[in-house]
């Protein structure tokens, strides 16, 4: 019988299913048992002595006795006994020093690897997809928008409205790029069937939920007494160009009208001035603002929600703190803004400050979130919906009676809401956000981790899926093209989107684990169809900012790089511009088209103004009536030129590779210098720039625009940006609202003004050449490339 010597000392094992995750150097370097000729071995006499024994010889036994000791569950651990054990144990080694018995030791089943505890090792989740960082933007489309037949289309009528402003959205008069402006992805009757639905749905059902709405009208002094902040004295405000600066002092329900350019407008007949927006201030910190959304050439309406400074003020010994009892009451002030049309069909600001129209006051506590119904209403709808988050834990849906036309003030306190949306009745269990899918659906998220929807008429719990195990600090729906998308931030956890009509089979998450212990950091954008967020990080002084699509979710773009941190965001409906505030008392605006359409191309950014705030002395240089009467001062700077939006990582890198190729232009001096030196010559040295020493790097460059650890500047509490809210309405989408710690709120007409007459039929062809030809980088400046909407 031939046999291979290779053969007869064989260890037969369990099969390698690919379970081993241990991809150490060690485990794949063993060499395996060779199979070559060179060890076949031909024994004459071997047939012969088979015969001789009864046809079976030693070794045959021994390799008998191994079959069926792996026939019987013995394989790659089972036991021997006698002389086989010891032959096993002395069993000679290979050439790579290990036995056949380590081997069978190391290959177990059902081992789990330990979880990688080496900070070099911390992404243990990745993406792999087919969109890369590098992909050019019309293969973006293709994979973004790849569910919408006339994508390009679409893409095409954006790009020739937005993509010439950089910085800041443009006034629009045309008609047509009014509704581009307002549908996005949805057909031209959209609006009309939202507001059709919602009139139905208020006849058919809310109508009797109103009823239930139990309210009292109460008068401005008691208002005022038990449910509005008062502040103690007022503030002096350094209004005008940052070198001729010059103070105002504002009150508590007064206002100041700003032109355009952000200076103070007098009381003299200065026809030329245009105005631009308001300076008010409200007496507290305001904690969440918002627009109502309307239709039609009409006042607008913002909501505010403010808390006492007390809420919020230190105080060394707690029994100088307000009591509960104090914190039991609430209020929401609603604010009518008057406009003016111009020659061109573009509402401003009017000169005549803002009204409080009306103020809903609760006995619920302080408001943390709230948000109008966002369906567009017409003057002639008697009610809107208001979602109210309070301390409590509680949601409750608010009818508001229209008051865009009525000029007297209301006040009332309500006492029983329209609806009453309370979380699961277990342990501590709290509503900690929430968002609106549609007219009739709520998405609200809870401190267990939970997302719950909820249906407003009838009143039922529809589903709870668990999606985090911490509490949600934000939940945002993408409404109106994609409602049942919701993507929420947990306090410690991932960044997740959540398909609610299949949520066990439809999800997906950003694999950076992240920590979020600021509000109002989530925003969608109905134009790109994308979440805009702060930075997947678990850094605390994470300053970025960064763009999520709903397909390709787990790949984040860059967005913006804020100094400070960031507070609050807001996207607009009506155009891809974002809003960023910050703890510095900065605003942010920048155009997010332009820079998620490409990596290479430079973009830029601008900061609208700056606020700072200044406490008064406790004492010293007034008297006590003189600080009585003054609660601090208040600096606006604005007239920022633009900066570059540079991607943080990518400044890093340039740094660290200039750094080396100084490094080396040195050395290679040096060289040259001493072999001059030794062949007796002078070397000529070649003329080189100023530069930094060895191991120096640009601090603001390097270190503060990277991802990593940085350092975190503190500011004053009351100079932070609070909230801020881009108009939903289509006419008057240029409009910000933002919302200041010192407890001023600032109004700002921020379009860029058009430089001619809009007309769709003469300069459709000019825009979409310009508009095109930028976004690709390799095509010829005289090419002329159009969005083809044919699917090729």
């Amino acid at each position: 019988m031939r046999l291979r010597q290779s053969n007869r000392k064989k260890r037969y094992g369990l099969p390698d299913y690919g379970l081993d995750l241990d991809t150490s150097d060690a485990d794949s370097t063993r060499p395996r048992a060779d199979s070559s000729e060179d060890e076949f071995v031909v024994d004459a006499n071997a047939g012969d002595e088979e015969e001789a024994v009864g046809g079976h010889s030693e070794l045959d036994e021994e390799e008998y006795n191994d079959d069926e000791a792996e026939e019987n569950g013995f394989g790659a651990c089972g036991s021997f006994s006698g002389s086989k054990v010891a032959r096993t144990t002395k069993a000679k080694t290979t050439a790579s020093g290990w036995s056949k018995e380590e081997h069978l030791s190391d290959n177990v089943f059902a081992e789990v690897p330990p979880y990688p505890s080496d900070p070099g090792q911390r992404w243990t989740r990745t993406y792999v997809g087919p969109i890369k960082r590098w992909t050019r933007f019309y293969e973006l489309i293709d994979w973004w928008f790849g569910d919408k037949p006339d994508r390009r289309v679409i893409l095409d009528s954006y790009l020739k409205i937005w993509w010439q402003h950089e910085l800041i959205p443009p006034k629009l008069t045309s008609p047509t790029h009014l509704l581009i402006a307002q549908r996005g992805w949805m057909s031209e009757e959209f609006a009309d069937e939202q507001r059709s639905k919602f009139r139905r749905l208020y006849n058919d059902r809310l109508i009797h939920q109103l009823q239930q709405q139990t309210s009292t009208p109460i008068d401005k002094a008691e208002a005022f007494n038990w449910f509005i902040p008062q502040a103690q004295g007022g503030l002096n405000v350094l209004l005008g160009h940052v070198s001729a600066q010059k103070p105002y002092h504002i009150q508590q329900g007064e206002s100041i009208s700003l032109s355009d350019t952000g200076l103070p407008i007098g009381n003299a007949d200065d026809e030329t001035a245009v105005t631009g927006g308001w300076l008010l201030d409200v007496g507290g910190i305001p904690t969440t603002i918002a627009w109502a959304p309307s239709q039609g050439h009409m006042s607008q309406l913002l909501a505010i929600a403010v808390a006492p400074f007390s809420d919020q003020t230190y105080y060394p010994d707690l029994k100088d703190s307000p009591n509960e009892l104090e914190h039991s009451s609430g209020s929401i002030q609603i604010l009518k803004f008057e406009t003016i049309p111009d020659h061109q069909g573009i509402f401003r600001p009017s000169r005549c400050g803002p009204k409080l129209a009306q103020t809903v006051c609760f006995s619920w506590g302080r408001v943390s979130r709230m948000q109008w119904c966002p369906v567009p209403l017409a003057a002639e709808d008697a009610v809107r919906l208001l979602g109210v988050l309070c301390v409590d834990g509680r949601l409750r849906i608010v009818g508001i009676q229209n008051v865009a036309d009525d000029n007297n003030e209301l006040f009332e306190k309500i006492e029983e809401s329209m609806i009453l949306i309370e979380p699961p009745r277990e342990c501590s269990l709290e509503i900690t956000c929430f968002t609106w899918i549609n007219m009739n659906r709520v998405a609200v998220g809870l401190s267990d981790g939970s997302v719950v929807l909820w249906s407003l008429s009838p009143l039922r719990m529809l589903q709870r899926h668990p999606v985090h195990s911490t509490a949600i600090m934000d939940i945002v729906s993408g409404f109106p093209s994609d409602p049942f998308l919701v993507s929420t931030i947990p306090i410690g956890g991932v960044l997740s989107l959540t398909n609610l009509n299949r949520p066990s089979s439809e999800t997906t998450y950003h694999p950076n684990v992240m920590v979020s212990l600021q509000p109002h950091l989530l925003a969608w954008s109905p134009h790109l169809r994308g979440f805009a967020s702060m930075w997947p990080s678990a850094f605390a002084g994470n300053p970025n900012l960064t763009f999520l699509p709903i397909r390709g979710f787990p790949l984040c773009r860059h967005l913006i790089t804020v100094n400070g941190l960031p507070t609050c965001i807001s996207m607009s409906p009506c155009h891809p511009y974002l809003l960023a505030g910050t703890t510095d008392g900065s605003i942010w605006v920048f155009n997010i088209l332009r820079k998620l359409s490409s990596h290479r191309e430079k973009t830029v950014k601008v900061k609208l103004f700056q606020h700072e705030f200044c406490a008064p002395p406790s004492s010293g240089s007034q008297n006590d009536e003189e600080g009585a009467q003054l609660r601090g001062v208040c600096r606006i700077i604005h007239g920022f030129l633009p900066e570059l939006n540079s991607h943080p990582t990518g400044v890093k890198m340039a740094e660290t590779q200039r750094l080396n190729r100084e490094k080396n232009a040195k050395e290679s001096t040096a060289k040259k210098k001493a072999k001059g030196k030794a062949r007796g010559k002078s070397a000529k040295l070649e003329p080189t720039i100023p530069v930094q020493q060895e191991g120096e790097v640009d601090e603001e460059a390097a270190m503060t625009m990277t991802s990593g650890p940085g350092p975190i500047v503190l500011y004053e509490p009351q100079t932070r940006i609070t909230g801020l809210a881009w108009n939903p309405n289509v006419e008057f989408s240029w409009w910000i609202a933002v919302a200041m710690g010192s407890g001023l709120v600032r109004i700002m007409d921020v379009g860029a003004e058009p430089q001619e007459t809009e007309d769709d039929e003469l300069d459709e062809q000019g825009e979409n050449n310009a508009s095109m030809d930028v976004l690709d980088e390799d095509d010829v400046k005289d090419s002329d490339v159009e969005m083809a909407s044919e699917e090729e």
